[in-house]
């Protein structure tokens, strides 16, 4: 680990120099290994293991929804941050997952390269295999750095949403116009 560690800190000095700054500059010097250190806590996903999802018997029956969970990912073509804020609701079929279990698990998630359509499906796939409820509704509302301070440079707020189960026939369940937001 240390052989790839060394060639990365030199990768950061490389794009350091590149565009233009020395690392002779008063500052800058541990800048690489600061580079490294940042990227390992946001791309921390790749390296932990998933959340265990704990789970408890229930007759509750009725939707339950945890929002405005805050979370960041990295957007998989430019590198720069997305700040986004999820919201997960879902039916129980029998059985409820411990409530912190959620933000955990949208954190984890997220903490990768990654696009905001392919999370928000990801989340709402994993909730649905590990806690088999009747469904599972994911919204995502995301910022992203890439359009907003390159490209673009507008602050327009990406929506998307992941429908799993029974909330994909709102009519014959009686959901028209329910949003976990």
């Amino acid at each position: 680990m240390k052989k790839e560690k060394e060639e990365a800190i030199s990768a950061v000095k490389y794009l350091i120099e590149y565009f233009g700054e020395s690392m002779d500059r008063e500052g800058i010097k541990k800048t690489p290994e600061r580079v490294l250190r940042a990227y390992r806590e946001l791309l921390r996903g790749n390296f932990e293991e998933m959340p265990k999802l704990t789970t408890f018997e229930s007759s509750y029956d009725q939707m339950v929804v945890v929002s405005h969970i805050k979370c960041i990912s990295l957007c998989l073509h430019h590198t720069l941050p997305i700040i986004l804020e999820a919201s997960v609701g879902y039916i129980p079929d029998k059985k409820v997952i411990g409530i912190s279990k959620i933000p955990r698990l949208v954190k984890w998630c997220c903490a990768r390269l990654a696009i905001q359509e392919d999370l928000t499906g990801w989340i709402a796939d994993l909730l649905m295999k590990h806690l088999k409820p009747l469904g599972v509704m994911v919204v995502l509302k995301g910022r992203h750095l890439c359009m907003e301070i390159r490209g673009a440079k507008t602050r327009a707020p990406v929506v998307t949403s992941a429908i799993r189960g029974i909330f994909k026939e709102p009519e014959k369940y009686g959901f028209e116009g329910i949003h976990p937001v």
